[in-house]
């Protein structure tokens, strides 16, 4: 968000001539709690001719390197459902760490304005929990976020599948990923799940 001040040294205007603008609709600001003005760098950009071309990015996660294979074939349906995209971007880990590289190189994506997409095949892809969050996140940067596959799952089953996440996540951390005793666990707590 760029102040009034920016704005203008950037067209080269006076603040007259921005109010002017803002009066005859050419460029609209977001008005802060403080009722002081802000312009989003693109409308800013869009009045100097700048067109920044926005990206569709395909997100695919697994949580273990043991799920490589996985990984790929998720991407593989993402690439045969979206034909026009720019980016994939893929991550190895837990649903639950929101400081996965791919996952954070996304989100700043998303703040900077530069995606006008974001494609997953189920939204425990992107983040175990708060995914209502990033879909606010997406809206607030003009961001669309496409789920593929949105099963109507009942409140248990989605209770369940959180805290079987919630196991094997911790149960990880624990024991140290790709050890037997991690999978000895995960095996385990799957079969509660069933």
């Amino acid at each position: 968000m760029l102040r009034p001040k920016e704005v203008c040294q950037r067209l080269g205007i006076s603040y007259a001539t921005l109010r002017e603008y803002v009066k005859k609709g050419y460029i609209k600001p977001v008005i802060l709690q403080s009722g002081k003005w802000r312009f989003r760098e693109e409308d800013v950009e869009k009045l100097m001719g700048i067109v920044r071309k926005r990206k569709v990015i395909l997100y695919a996660r697994v949580s273990s390197n043991t799920q490589k294979d996985d990984l790929v074939n998720q991407v593989k349906y993402l690439q045969e459902q979206v034909k026009d995209y720019d980016q994939v971007i893929t991550d190895v880990g837990s649903g639950l760490n929101m400081k996965r590289k791919g996952f954070l190189k996304l989100l700043r994506m998303i703040l900077n304005n530069e995606v006008s997409k974001v494609v997953v095949a189920y939204p425990d892809r992107l983040v175990r929990f708060g995914f209502e969050i990033l879909e606010e996140v997406c809206k607030a940067h003009n961001c669309e976020l496409v789920v593929l596959n949105n099963e109507d799952k009942t409140p248990e089953q989605e209770l369940i599948e959180d805290l079987v996440s919630i196991l094997v996540s911790f149960s990880g951390k624990l024991q140290g990923m790709g050890s037997q005793k991690y999978e000895k666990v995960k095996k385990c707590v799957e079969e509660i799940k069933n």
